[in-house]
């Protein structure tokens, strides 16, 4: 009976999670792009092709991270960063975000597959958010999942990237895995709450057996 209990609690509460943020990079030369959908494409097919001095990882936090210090190569870079992110009902509305990038052969930045920004400009951000190296947007976000993709290039000297949020009128937010935002999935779906259901059914009906079992 406790095992059920807590089989039906653990399929109601769900997970505690935070915004996810992938990092990956391969090899390219490619060079400046005309738009935000040629840099996608060129950095995708550079991620097809697995070579030393780059790689794939999950950040703790999207906070002045760079490649040269997880995999070593400090040129001909590909960079792909993905931020996948919940947006409940109370904070569905207005978000704006903004990465600062190293992308010397441009970039982009996309939210669900929609453009917020792109240049074909050395963007070097330099730890300044006021600087030119800062890609920027914002879009009005309803409840459920969303991605956020930053696409670009660089052909020498690595330097650092970070990427935040901010929601209404609210402080900017650096995304990681304490960043506050919760995800759609905590809330319990109908076949969590059918179970929970079933779960004090079997319990109210153990309480009303053994009640009816002692002696009067």
């Amino acid at each position: 009976m406790v095992a059920l209990c807590a089989l039906c609690a653990l399929s109601v509460a769900g997970p505690a999670e935070a915004s996810r943020t992938t990092m990956a990079t391969g090899f390219a030369v490619v060079g400046p792009l005309d738009d935000a959908n040629a840099y996608r494409d060129a950095v995708e097919a550079a991620l097809m092709i697995p070579l030393g001095g780059y790689g794939t990882t999950e950040l703790a936090a999207f906070s002045n991270v760079n490649n040269h210090d997880r995999f070593g190569s400090e040129r001909d870079l590909a960079y792909h960063f993905t931020v996948e992110f919940d947006v409940t009902a109370a904070l569905a509305g207005q978000w704006r975000f903004r990465a600062g990038v190293d992308f010397g052969d441009g970039g982009a930045m996309m939210l669900d597959g929609t453009v917020l920004d792109y240049s074909r400009d050395d963007l070097w951000w330099g730890g300044s958010w006021a600087g030119p190296g800062v890609l920027s947007g914002s879009a009005t976000l309803t409840e459920g999942r969303h991605t956020l993709h930053l696409y670009g290039l660089d052909r020498c000297c690595d330097g650092n990237f970070s990427a935040q949020f901010s929601v209404g009128a609210g402080p900017y937010v650096t995304f990681s895995n304490v960043d506050g935002l919760q995800p759609v999935s905590s809330v319990p779906e109908p076949s969590a709450l059918a179970l929970m259901a079933a779960g004090a059914g079997v319990l109210a009906g153990a309480r009303r057996r053994r009640r009816q079992s002692l002696p009067t």
